[in-house]
């Protein structure tokens, strides 16, 4: 399973795993997601990105919150990443998914709270991200 929910007191949060960071990014995205709920409609849609942060966690953190807002703004969520450049500070590419017509559940804001993102003895990723509902 790449992702699953985490108890948590007050915010909703997520650990995610996956073989590679840009697979974690995508996992991370979808999760994300589909815990809104969306109502999809059929027109596909693709938003282009460009992220730079100080590190893979501050990465993770403003994708994720750059994915939320243009979701909101353009009324789509997005289920796949196609990336074509990644590092360990920059990440670029388009959020694929679809228009929607309303979801069941909002998500304020990714927070740096508590939020991490490492690499495993066995070369895969695990990240856990923390959102404000």
């Amino acid at each position: 399973m790449p992702y699953r929910l985490l108890e948590h007191t007050a915010d909703l949060c997520f650990e995610v795993t996956a073989a590679s960071f840009a697979e974690l990014l995508g996992e991370a995205l979808r999760a994300m997601m589909e815990w809104t709920g969306p109502v999809w409609t059929a027109a596909r849609v693709e938003r282009p990105f460009r992220i730079e942060a100080p590190d893979r966690v501050a990465l993770i953190v403003d994708l994720l919150n750059e994915a939320l807002t243009l979701s909101q703004i353009h009324r789509e969520a997005y289920d796949a990443l196609a990336v074509r450049i990644i590092d360990e500070c920059c990440v670029e590419g388009s959020f694929v998914g679809r228009a929607i017509s309303g979801g069941r559940d909002e998500i304020k804001a990714v927070t740096y709270h508590g939020a991490t993102v490492d690499e495993l003895a066995d070369g895969s990723w695990m990240a856990i991200v923390l959102m404000d509902i």
